[in-house]
Order: structure tokens, then C-alpha cells, then sequence
């Protein structure tokens, strides 16, 4: 890998151009922790350096936006301090619907503010400000959620437009190290809740090779199949046709439907549990296919219907007894008198309609607890039972006397001959309503797979962003310095604009890299040379190498045989045994990343990622690739379990080894592609 130049400083910087300089490095990539205590640093910083006496930032209330809070604030010791919350339509009502709207807010005396300034004016003079600069705080073209003020108390002061220009750019980096902040929580917030949507989902959720294997399980999976945990199924079960289907010809016939229609929903059938009993699931189940178009491995869902089998097999039982209604009245039962169209209830039926038991139905009557949509299929239903004696059994939905909207299962027989109509209706809300949670959880699902990536790469992609932005800034700082100068002291502005080119390509080149790893699309099999997935996984991840003071040393080996495989999971891959490493090397004297290339025999490349950090506890050796197995305060113990899921799919293997002198190193191996028959 090339070395990245380092941000130059020319020696001509003014003290508070080479502060600006310093303060845009230390928000590069800033860890969220880090931030409030930066700001405030920064805030003391600047004032200390211009001589201002107080900078105070404020942030509007998540549930009341019309008011502020002091968040951030450096003042001396003598001073009072501000308001902690205000109001602020009523405290500085002309100040803030400028700030509001984007603008800056500049007063060298407090005489140029307007007459219709005069309540901002009031509470500038009660805590003695006498000249103010003002920015709002906005991220990305977003809107405004704060303000930060830099002030003078002791005397009146110009703010010359170069100043309030270099000010707004520390505006800037506050207003974006904030946003960050925010979004980091949010991240955290989100894996939490996708984590406990995954423990706590009543669905087995799955996957599973093409031999048999289960490559991963969630909890609820292995308590439908009787097992105590996941890594219980997962080591007890090596061949699922024979273990755990009760009928191996079914799985056969879900493969094949799996091969030529693709997604397979809803298929009942029964599973053998860990003590033999038997258990119905309804499962649903997605091939994947490698690149020659066979089935690699499947993931899905299962559900426990055992209790609605049963109910389906009593249902079945009530249907052949309905030619006897006084049997059926009991179970939310229904008549129609087809002489006198008077209908006949149960107690039921009375309260899924929530009517009072002295009400009196009709067919007209019961027709008007339809929704339009489905009163038009009740209505047509009927009417060929009434003629033609042909019985029903559909899914509608009603609208209750207290107006709740329900979704009912209504069968009827008619019973020309005694010159009746009888039925019964079910109430499906519940199903229908976990139909929908069922769908929402596979969304989210497969959002949490592309929030787990971003949250990988987001700390090193900003420090590769912004370490050439910040070299940029200062280069232009230093062209702009030189213009005015003699001709003799501009000699050095073209290879500074050459600096300033390069790193804005060097800039560019980092964002067509990391939209080549984020975006989404189908996977794509190619020859891929590893050597260049090492390095290009090490350009985006050089910053989070720096921040944690890690050493990487390379022995990449020369004329590898490319491999064939999808670019973008490798490159996971790639990054999450690399980001593991950083992180197990946190606190140690020495932190050594190691990455080896090499041939194991001709058709084989191997890849390692070494670590010196203080290894991995003998007991937890044999779960680091089992899912929601994890070390990490903040994981979520899926990481590992992906890449031996991706490498597995690419024909490969991945395993772990302990270093004689301390740490770890992950390896994986791959086949050589050769062109030509195999």
C-alpha cells in the first residue's frame, strides 16, 4: 500500500488558521464518546485564542423544537451562566427565526440590532453581552437543530468577515461531529432491537445447506425442534432430511419447488423434535444459488402450528357436524330463516359484534357489519346459497357497534330443503395481524444486514474522507495566504494546487470504493485477484489502523492464482476479521496486524489475519463461529457465523488458530480459478 501524505501545515499559518487546522484533525473520524468533550475543548480553544470571554451551544428539544438546551458551554469562572433551557420564540424570538432559517447572526454592538429586536436586546443586556457571532447547526442540508454562539462581555469587538468565515467552518465540524453522535445512537438503539427481534421472535428463523447442515438458528428455531439452544440444534443436527424432517420425501419435494418456482411459502408438514415426538411448522424457505445456478444453501422461516392443526382438525370435525345446528350454537354459530330472512345468534357471535344480547338480527342488519369491500362477497355469497344451495367459506372483514375493525373466517351450508342457511364465523384478527408483524420482522431482518456493514466501515470511510478534505482546506488556507504576495513567494502555489487535485481524487477514489462494498445487487461471481481485495479493504480501514495506533505488517505473496468469487462478500469478509483484530488488540502494548497471502499446493489460496492481542479464552474457541457468540460489549455475535457462511459458499473454509506468542489469526482458503475446463 502507498503511504497517505500527511495534512501540511505551512509555516505561515496564522495561530488561529493552524487552530482551525488542528481542531478539523481531531474530529476526523471522533469516536461518539469523544464528542461532547471535544466541542468543549474546541470551544475554550477558540475563545482563548481570539480572546472571547464565553461560547455556548445550545440543541433543540427532541420533543419541543421551539426550545433550546445548553448542551456545550466555555466560560470563565466569573461569569454567570446562561439559561440551561429557554423558550426560544420568547427569549431571542428576531435571533432565532433567522437562525432557524440558515442564517448567521453577526452583532459587534448590541446598537445594531433592529427595533424589532428589542426583546433579543433586553436579554443581551441582562447577561451583559455586548457583542455576539451566532451560526445555526445543520448536517448535510438538514434542518436546524441547534446553535452555538461565540461572545464578548467586556468590550465591543468587530467580526471581520475572514474570522466569521473560519468560525463557521468550526460550526460546521461541530454540527456534523453532533450528527454523528446522533446517528450513532441511533445505531446502537437499532441493533439492539434487531438483536431482540431475533431472540425473541416466536418464528424459527434459519439456514440451512444443501447437504443437510444447519448453518445458523435462532432461539425460537431450536425450541420448536425441543433443543435447549441454537448451538444445541446446530451441533446435534449434521443431516436435517434424516433427523428432523418426519417425512424425508417432503424435503425433496420443497427442494424441487425450491428449483423451479423459488420461494416456497407456507408449506405445512412435520418435524421430528430432540425426543422424538413430531410437530406440525408451516415453513417458508428461499434458495440461494451458487454460480453455475445449483443450490448452495437455503434460509427461511418456521412456525409452530401444531395448536392449528389441531384447531383445523376440529374445525373439520364442526364442519360435518353443521347439518345440526343446535350442535354448532355454541362456537359463534348463526341461522338465517330464509322465509322470514331473520337471522339466529350465539352468545359469540353477539360479542364479536360487541351488540347488546337483546339485539334483533337480520340478514339486512347482519349485512351492514361489512365493510363495503366485503359486503359485496357476503352479499353475492349468499345469494348462491339461497339459489343454487352452494355453500361458502371466506375471509371478510367486519366493523363492529363500537367501530373496531375485524377480520372473521365465515362458512355456511344451505339446507334448501328445511328452507335455512346455517354457519359459523371465526375471528382471525390475531393471525392476520402476526401475518403482517411476520413480514415487517423479514424487512427489518434484511435492513439489519446492511446497518451491521455501514457500522463497520462508518469511523474509518470518515477518516478517509476527511484526512484529504483537511489537507485540501489547508492547501487552499496557504494558495490564498500566497496570492497576494510577490511573484517570487508564488512559486510554490502549483504544486500546491497539484496537492490539492490529488487529494481530492484520493477523496473520490474512497467513496467509489465504499459504494462499491454498500451497494446492493445480486451476487456476481468473477475472477478476483486477493492480493487487491487485501489492499483495498486496508485503504478504507487505514484510519481505523491509525486511530487505534495499530502497526500493519504485510506478506502478501506475489502471482497468486486468482480465485472466482463474489467481490463485495469477500470484501466483508475481509474487513470483519480485520476490524475483529483492531479490536482485540485494544489496550495492548503492542498492536500488530498481520495479513499473509500464499498457495497451499496448486489449486488452493490460503489468506490470514493475525493479531497480538491476548487471544481468544480456551472455552470460547469452539463457539466463535457459532451465532450470537460474541466478546465484544456491543456485538451482536453474527459477524463471524456471515463470513464462514460466505466463505462456505464460495467452496472454502475458515478457522481459527492461536499464535505461540499471543493473539490470534483467522484463516481462510479458497479455490484457484483457472480459465478453462475444470
Amino acid at each position: 500500500m502507498k503511504a497517505i501524505s500527511k495534512v501540511k501545515k505551512p509555516a505561515s499559518l496564522s495561530p488561529f488558521e493552524s487552530l482551525i487546522v488542528d481542531i478539523s484533525t481531531r474530529f476526523i473520524a471522533l469516536p461518539a464518546d469523544r464528542v461532547d468533550g471535544e466541542i468543549m475543548l474546541a470551544q475554550q480553544q477558540v475563545c482563548e485564542c481570539l480572546g472571547l470571554d464565553v461560547s455556548v451551544l445550545w440543541q433543540r428539544l427532541p420533543k419541543n423544537p421551539g426550545s433550546l438546551t445548553t448542551t456545550h458551554i466555555f466560560l470563565p469562572p466569573d461569569f454567570p451562566v446562561p439559561v440551561p433551557e429557554m423558550d426560544a420564540k420568547d427569549t431571542f424570538p428576531w435571533s432565532m427565526e433567522r437562525l432557524f432559517d440558515g442564517e448567521t447572526i453577526v452583532l459587534s454592538r448590541m446598537a445594531d440590532l433592529p427595533a424589532a429586536a428589542a426583546r433579543d436586546l433586553e436579554v443581551f443586556r441582562h447577561y451583559g453581552i455586548r457583542s455576539s457571532l451566532t451560526f445555526p447547526l445543520s448536517a448535510g442540508g438538514g434542518p436546524v437543530f441547534g446553535v452555538v454562539s461565540f461572545n464578548s462581555f467586556r468590550e465591543e469587538r468587530a467580526w471581520p468577515t475572514d474570522i466569521v468565515d473560519k468560525l463557521r467552518i468550526v460550526a460546521v465540524i461541530f454540527a456534523n461531529a453532533l450528527a454523528h453522535q446522533r446517528a450513532d445512537q441511533a445505531l446502537r438503539e437499532s441493533e439492539a432491537r434487531y438483536r431482540s427481534i431475533l431472540e425473541r421472535s416466536s418464528e424459527g428463523i434459519y439456514q440451512v445447506s444443501v447437504e443437510g447442515r444447519i448453518l445458523f438458528a435462532n432461539p425460537a428455531a431450536a425450541r420448536i425442534l425441543g433443543y435447549d439452544s441454537p448451538e444445541d440444534l446446530m451441533s446435534s443436527v449434521t443431516d436435517l432430511g434424516s433427523q428432523v424432517w418426519a417425512n424425508p420425501e417432503e424435503r425433496s419435494r420443497v427442494i424441487q419447488m425450491a428449483e423451479e418456482g423459488g420461494l416456497v411459502q407456507g408449506y405445512e408438514c412435520q418435524f421430528r423434535r430432540k425426543d422424538g415426538t413430531l410437530v406440525w411448522v408451516s415453513l417458508d424457505t428461499r434458495p440461494f444459488r451458487g454460480p453455475d445456478g445449483r443450490i448452495i444453501y437455503s434460509d427461511g422461516m418456521i412456525e409452530n402450528i401444531d395448536e392449528h392443526k389441531r384447531a383445523e382438525k376440529a374445525l373439520q370435525k364442526n364442519r360435518d357436524l353443521l347439518e345440526e345446528i343446535e350442535r354448532i350454537g355454541n362456537v359463534g354459530g348463526w341461522e338465517v330463516d330464509l322465509d322470514t330472512m331473520k337471522q339466529t345468534w350465539t352468545a359469540e357471535i353477539y360479542s364479536l359484534h360487541e351488540v347488546d344480547p337483546s339485539y334483533e338480527p337480520t340478514v339486512e342488519k347482519g349485512i351492514q357489519f361489512y365493510t363495503p369491500a366485503s359486503r359485496q362477497v357476503i352479499e353475492r355469497l349468499l345469494r348462491q346459497a339461497i339459489e343454487h344451495g352452494e355453500p361458502f367459506d371466506a375471509e371478510l372483514e367486519i366493523i363492529t357497534a363500537k367501530g373496531r375493525l375485524r377480520n372473521v373466517l365465515v362458512m355456511g351450508r344451505a339446507d334448501l330443503e328445511n328452507r335455512r342457511i346455517s354457519g359459523f364465523f371465526q375471528d382471525i384478527t390475531q393471525h392476520k395481524q402476526d401475518e403482517a408483524e411476520r413480514i415487517q420482522l423479514r424487512l427489518e431482518l434484511t435492513h439489519l444486514a446492511r446497518v451491521l456493514t455501514l457500522n463497520e466501515i462508518s469511523a474509518s470511510l470518515a477518516h478517509e474522507i476527511n484526512q484529504p478534505l483537511a489537507a485540501i482546506l489547508a492547501n487552499a488556507e496557504t494558495v490564498k495566504i500566497l496570492l497576494p504576495q510577490a511573484q517570487d513567494k508564488r512559486e510554490a502555489i502549483p504544486e500546491i494546487v497539484d496537492d490539492i487535485i490529488q487529494d481530492a481524487r484520493r477523496a473520490g477514489d474512497v467513496v467509489r470504493k465504499v459504494r462499491g462494498i454498500v451497494k446492493k445487487g445480486d451476487v456476481q461471481f468473477e475472477p478476483l485477484r486477493i492480493n487487491a481485495l487485501i489492499e483495498d479493504v486496508l485503504m478504507l480501514l487505514n484510519g481505523s489502523l491509525a486511530m487505534n495506533s495499530v502497526m500493519p505488517c504485510l506478506d502478501l505473496k506475489p502471482g497468486l492464482a486468482d480465485i472466482r468469487g463474489d467481490r463485495v462478500r469477500l470484501q466483508q469478509v475481509l474487513m470483519n476479521l480485520v476490524m475483529n483484530a483492531i479490536d482485540a488488540m485494544k489496550g495492548m502494548p503492542s498492536r500488530i496486524l498481520t495479513i499473509r497471502s500464499a498457495t497451499d499446493g496448486p489449486d488452493t489460496v490460503t489468506v490470514s489475519v493475525g493479531d497480538s492481542g491476548p487471544g481468544i479464552p480456551e472455552a470460547g474457541r469452539a463457539k466463535v463461529f457459532q451465532a450470537f457468540y460474541t466478546t465484544k460489549k456491543d456485538g451482536l455475535g453474527l459477524g463471524l457465523p456471515i463470513c464462514r457462511s460466505i466463505i462456505e459458499e464460495h467452496g472454502g473454509r475458515i478457522w481459527e488458530d492461536q499464535n505461540p506468542g499471543g493473539g490470534s489469526t483467522f484463516s481462510l482458503s479458497l479455490k484457484a480459478w483457472r480459465e478453462g475446463p475444470a
